[in-house]
């Protein structure tokens, strides 16, 4: 039953009230996204004016609004990035960034710059090309030109900053998979070889593919991007630990998984190697040197089946459906080796996609299942300190 506040309870709950409350970190970050858009839609409008002068640009192509606005937007997002990212900094569980050797640090903020520029750009060049499929030969003088710029200027000063500033290895893995896809999609899309797909996956990387660079520099950028991310989930997997082994005395008679017993350093360097090994992929493109380029491709698969088939010992306790379907995951891969070589019913082409998709399709749920127990590690210390 509850009672009433006597005199100086009473004062200090007015008090309270009374009292301006702080803005969070999420109200700062939220503010500040906003100015950042706000001065983007300002500039991409002035920069889209002076480029759109004299003429009436198409939708797509010609240097048209969405040539101009993917650039503008790439750079915008390039340049805003930085900006964010060490916003992150300040959230208790990332200090460690700060810790890093400063080359690390620079490289991958280097990468997550690159990312988002280039995700920004694939996006609205890609948007825009849709929509000139749509309304045909329609034009736009430059003030309407202007205006549509400065939209994408605008959101990829926002989406970017809530990105960098809000970096956790959830968003990060999301970002890699969303990256890799669109630059490879972007390299097929855009390949002066119609007949790329009949060699194999490799051949876009190739000086005569006319976009090798942007081949090359996904996978190379992606490979920093993934060193970063075991980085982030190694943390997640210590955190996990940590209040596995605060919960230990409450749970005595739990099985082991339930009392912390996990091991960081062989996730790590898998992680790691398959990060390096992608990168040094597409540093040694398949028409300079096939051999190099097939064996670190092949030793990069290595990695993987070694996570796969060792997380469950390293990492015990997370989901049994995400294990199997870890495995369920691995045994396709193998079976899309075999659809290739020996049977030949299909090319190496379409061999390497889908083992790259399975991949990657299997390091965001990674990523999805050591968030989910971390989350329920969380939620058990909170009950029991709320209990006790």
């Amino acid at each position: 039953m509850s009672h009433p506040l006597d005199d100086e309870e009473q004062a200090l709950a007015e008090a309270a009230f009374r009292l301006p409350v702080p803005p969070t970190s999420a109200v700062r970050t939220e503010a500040r996204a906003a100015q950042v858009a706000g001065i983007a839609v300002v500039v991409s409008f002035v920069a889209a004016l002076i480029a759109f002068a004299g003429r009436r640009p198409g939708l797509s192509g010609g240097n048209g609004v969405g040539d101009v606005a993917a650039v503008i937007g790439g750079v915008v997002a390039a340049i805003v990035l930085p900006l964010a990212y060490r916003h992150s900094y300040d959230h208790p569980q990332h200090h460690w960034l700060v810790e890093r050797p400063a080359w690390r640090r620079y490289l991958g903020l280097l990468a997550l710059a690159a990312v988002h520029g280039a995700i920004a750009f694939m996006a609205a060049w890609a948007g825009f090309r849709i929509f000139q499929q749509a309304f045909g030969s329609l034009t736009m003088d430059p003030f309407a030109g202007a205006i549509a710029t400065s939209i994408v200027g605008g959101l990829a000063a926002y989406a970017t900053y809530q990105s960098g500033a809000r970096m956790n290895s959830y968003l990060l893995s999301n970002l890699l998979a969303t990256y890799l896809g669109a630059g490879v999609l972007t390299s097929m899309v855009t390949t002066t070889n119609p007949n790329w797909w009949e060699v194999n996956f490799s051949v876009l990387g190739a000086a005569n593919s006319g976009v090798a660079w942007a081949f090359n520099a996904t996978l190379v950028t992606g490979g920093i991007v993934i060193t970063m991310l075991a980085e982030y989930v190694t943390r997640d997997i210590q955190a996990l630990a940590a209040y596995r082994a605060d919960n230990a005395e409450a749970h005595a008679g739990a099985p082991k998984e339930v009392r912390g017993d996990v091991k960081t350093r062989p996730v790590l360097v898998c992680l790691v190697l398959m990060g390096i090994l992608l990168a040094c992929t597409g540093l040694v493109p398949v028409d300079v040197f096939m051999p190099a380029h097939n064996t670190l491709a092949t030793s990069m698969s290595g990695a993987y089946v070694a996570l796969v088939v060792g997380l469950p010992k390293w990492v015990p306790g997370l989901s049994r459906t995400f294990q199997v379907t870890g495995f369920v995951m691995l045994g396709g891969a193998v079976l899309a080796v075999f659809l290739w070589y020996p049977l030949a019913y299909y090319n190496m082409t379409a061999m390497e996609l889908f083992v790259a998709g399975v991949v990657l399709g299997w390091l965001v749920l990674l990523i999805r299942n050591v968030a989910a127990a971390l989350e329920d590690a969380r939620r058990r210390a909170l009950s029991d300190l709320l209990g006790s």
